[in-house]
């Protein structure tokens, strides 16, 4: 069943990828990755006021809790580490076919995890 899951994951993924290269054809790099990072992050705008005006989600795996400015901190660096690499991804994806920015941007989810492993001393769990 898993590879059914893989296979499906790639193609999605692919399709990603496609509408991307379609969508930078014309368009500056900043506002397209600006664009995509925005309505991304909509997503995330219910349950950041659900948990700082509500008791709805507490206890729930969506809950945002309050944190220290530190941990404030230790999320900007690593936004602006992964936000450096997807730019540098979507230049690569602006400029060179998808046949050579494929196989690379694969890589990239596994280079910001290490990233983030050995910078920040995170560790993976089951969620």
């Amino acid at each position: 069943m898993w590879v059914t899951f893989a296979f499906v994951s790639a193609f999605l993924l692919g399709c990603y990828d496609v509408n991307k290269k379609i969508s930078l054809q014309g368009n500056a790099v900043i506002p397209v990755l600006f664009f995509n990072t925005f309505i991304s992050s909509l997503i995330f705008l219910p349950f950041i006021l659900l948990s700082f005006y509500t008791p709805v989600l507490d206890g729930t795996m969506v809950f945002v809790p309050k944190v220290p400015l530190v941990t404030h901190l230790a999320v900007l660096i690593k936004a602006v580490i992964v936000l450096s690499s997807w730019l540098f991804g979507y230049f690569a994806i602006k400029h060179l076919p998808l046949t050579i920015t494929g196989p690379i941007k694969a890589t990239q989810p596994v280079l910001t995890l290490l990233g983030a492993m050995l910078l920040f001393g995170e560790r993976l769990n089951l969620f």
